[in-house]
């Protein structure tokens, strides 16, 4: 089985990985976000660059943090100069065909992602999935999120585990699912179920909150969450036009911020039950990403892309909290916080 509902996940997996790998984890977490993942590509070559980018024991990706997260793992100059040519030499014709009017009504979706299945195929290959098995047999671990909508669940996949066994018009689906934006994108049907966007549930992998119980202390000390979150904190007040087009690609950028929200949160306290330091980024305020995060725009993406490499190549770009988004009053967080 390669593949479980996020509540069933393996509750002490962290400690696990700890115990096999001989020290405390860099776990990374990369969020949805579409064309906004430009930002997380760039973020992780300014990094390299800074050297200061640790090799990840845990890599988790959602959406177009999916995309990300294969190459992320691996690790070296040439993948991240995949991830940048994933993120700044495209146009929305690599991602979707649009469709008429007509076949709109008779489909499941208003957009046809076959020009992004053959971009999935082209960066993961079968030499690409013998690496991610390779770092399996290291004990590292690559995972995906996605959206069953048969349950209605988050539904985590061990792509190491994928890898391992060569399944790669598996490995392919399963990307293809995790950014497969519902209504937008067509589900993507795997093993007789429909799967989509991740962030429909979840925008990030959340570690240590899996588990009928919380975690044991970490056996090797802190070890360090890494989230990038291909969004903004804040989005300044504009009027809207009232065109349909102005108003759908608003209201799924307010949807995936809602999601980012609360899967910020959740992370935190997940990193805090597993005693670990959480690290966060996010796209600075002032970065012109547009309000569409399905516009796949050349020029957006590559300021979201520089804008995350300048980041990553400062002394201290983390935040050790996330956002106050205003769902926590702060004396709860407080008190959350006291608690542990």
């Amino acid at each position: 089985m390669y593949a479980a509902a996020a509540s069933g996940v393996e509750e002490n997996l962290t400690r696990q990985m700890e115990r096999k790998r001989g020290h405390a984890l860099n776990m990374l977490s990369l969020s949805g976000g579409g064309q906004n993942g430009a930002f997380g590509a760039g973020f992780l070559l300014g990094w390299r660059e800074s050297g200061r980018r640790p090799e990840f024991d845990f890599v988790g990706g959602v959406s177009t943090g999916a995309l990300l997260a294969t190459h992320a793992l691996l690790g070296t100059p040439a993948d991240d100069a995949i991830l940048k040519q994933m993120y700044t030499g495209i146009t929305d014709k690599d991602i979707f065909d649009k469709r008429s009017i007509f076949d709109v009504f008779s489909s499941d979706s208003i957009r046809d992602t076959a020009p992004l299945r053959s971009l999935i195929a082209k960066y993961i290959t079968a030499e690409t999935l013998q690496r991610v098995a390779a770092a399996s047999d290291d004990n590292r671990l690559l995972v995906v999120g996605t959206t069953n909508v048969d349950y209605g669940q988050t539904w985590i996949w061990n792509m190491s585990l994928i890898a391992k066994h060569g399944e790669i018009d598996l490995y392919r689906k399963v990307l293809l699912a995790s950014a497969s934006f519902p209504i937008v994108f067509p589900p993507v049907d795997i093993d007789g179920h429909l799967f989509v966007d991740g962030a429909a549930r979840s925008n990030v992998v959340v570690v240590g909150m899996a588990g009928s119980e919380q975690p044991e202390p970490p056996l090797y000390g802190p070890g360090n969450f890494y989230l990038i979150s291909n969004g903004k904190f804040e989005h300044p007040p504009a009027a809207l036009r009232r065109a349909l087009g102005d108003v759908a690609a608003t209201t799924v950028g307010v949807m995936m911020d809602q999601s980012m929200q609360t899967a910020l949160t959740r992370s935190y306290f997940g990193a805090q039950f597993l005693g670990y330091a959480f690290k966060m980024v996010a796209i600075p305020d002032g970065v012109e990403i547009g309000s569409n995060p399905l516009a796949f725009d050349p020029k957006q993406m590559r300021a979201a892309f520089d804008a995350g490499r300048a980041l990553a190549k400062q002394p201290q770009p983390w935040s050790s909290t996330p956002p106050d988004a205003g769902d926590i009053p702060p004396w709860a967080m407080d008190a959350i916080n006291d608690a542990m």
